[in-house]
């Protein structure tokens, strides 16, 4: 869940003195220079204490989470990488680059090289990101910075928003400029090096972006007047065709689900108020050619974001502020499995599985839960 201003501060992209290497096989615009292996240590057992921003799992039992120590009350700290084995019972910290996390408490245009969230596709490739760009291609054991080209203004606000892997590659939604509302562009690269290049020439205001296998999706998101007339969609990753698209009446679409290939569902957001949103959901079972109205999601909770299990669109979770619910019918039905009173945010929603996910409770604490019953059932993961 991501409001405009979240959005512009955690767009904030890299603009630093680095002495750049362009590497063999760079896509067109694309710099990576080597970056600091950072203190963490393989063999180090994670502290209670550490408070995850980010999780990504490529396996029901392989995953790792982005986060710090000593963060609490918005003190800026250093990112930490803590990896499991074993479906979260067992951490232990992985190398990660010498940068500091994202800190909404701070100034966002002084955090050019931060970052806060991460996406491995398996053990060896991993991203960081938010607003700078890092990729590992050995586990961790090695960093490189990645400098996209374009019209990325670090100053104002530029930089990576978002990253997702599938299939052997890689996606970045980019924010050049959105202080001047600049739109976002889509860059992609082979999962397994650093060669990042344009993907189509697509721009798109607050992009919303999904992935299932090869194919791919790309829209204007919600807010600011920045409602969705159309959807890119690419079955084959290379291959991109613009369908008509439209939320109901003046909402914006705020978040794509893939369960597969053809089956899609997206989250439409209305007018918010004090601890509500209007919400309304939508599906397709062709890939986004076409669509058609579900009906409206539970009110309660500013904003919202969903995912749902790969091959069962039916099955939908969606975290808004202080809830978590889930619909067993394609949205027809909600019901709450989750209610934090203490108010949270809501990152890092996905399944890897028909039956296991996660998700990162941004709160008072910082918090990953993790469900084995694809949402109906959420634990937290001690460290």
């Amino acid at each position: 869940m991501r409001t405009h201003a979240t959005r512009v501060m955690s767009a904030v992209a890299a603009a630093g003195a680095l002495s750049a290497l362009v590497l063999a096989g760079t896509g067109a615009g694309a710099v990576a220079a080597s970056a600091s292996s950072g203190t963490g240590q393989t063999a180090a057992a994670v502290p209670a204490d550490f408070e995850p921003v980010s999780a990504s799992f490529w396996s029901p039992a392989q995953g790792v989470a982005l986060g710090g120590v000593g963060c609490a009350g918005g003190n800026a700290c250093t990112a930490r990488l803590a990896v499991t084995a074993d479906g979260g019972a067992h951490w232990r910290f992985l190398t990660a680059p010498d940068v500091r996390l994202f800190n909404n408490a701070g100034n966002g245009l002084t955090q050019s090289s931060a970052v806060g969230g991460v996406v491995f596709a398996d053990r060896l490739d991993g991203w960081l990101y938010g607003p700078g760009l890092y990729a590992t291609h050995d586990g961790g054991a090695h960093w490189s910075r990645i400098f996209l080209g374009g019209d990325i203004i670090p100053s104002l606000g530029g930089g990576v928003a978002t990253v997702a892997a599938s299939s052997g590659s890689t996606y970045a939604v980019v924010s050049p400029d959105p202080f001047h509302g600049n739109p976002d562009e889509l860059y992609k690269s082979p999962a397994g090096r650093n060669a990042w290049a344009r993907a189509g020439r697509m721009t798109a205001t607050l992009a919303t972006f999904a992935t299932s296998g090869r194919a791919a999706w790309f829209a204007p998101g919600a807010g600011f007047s920045a409602s969705a007339t159309h959807l890119w969609a690419t079955a084959d990753g290379v291959h991109w065709h613009q369908y008509p698209f439209a939320c109901p009446g003046s909402y914006g679409l705020a978040s794509i689900a893939a369960a597969s290939p053809s089956d899609l569902v997206f989250l439409c957001t209305g007018e918010s108020a004090t601890g509500h949103t209007e919400k309304e959901v939508l599906r397709s079972a062709n890939g986004g050619k076409t669509e058609h109205l579900v009906g409206p999601a539970p009110l309660g909770g500013v904003g919202g974001v969903i995912a749902v299990p790969p091959r069962d669109s039916a099955v939908i979770t969606l975290a808004a502020e202080y809830f978590l619910y889930r619909s067993a019918d394609g949205g027809k039905t909600w019901k709450t499995v989750l209610f934090y009173d203490g108010g949270a945010t809501w990152s890092s929603l996905s399944y890897v599985s028909g039956t296991v996910g996660s998700v990162v409770v941004s709160s008072a604490g910082q918090w990953l839960l993790r469900t084995t019953d694809a949402g109906l059932t959420w634990h937290r993961i001690a460290f």
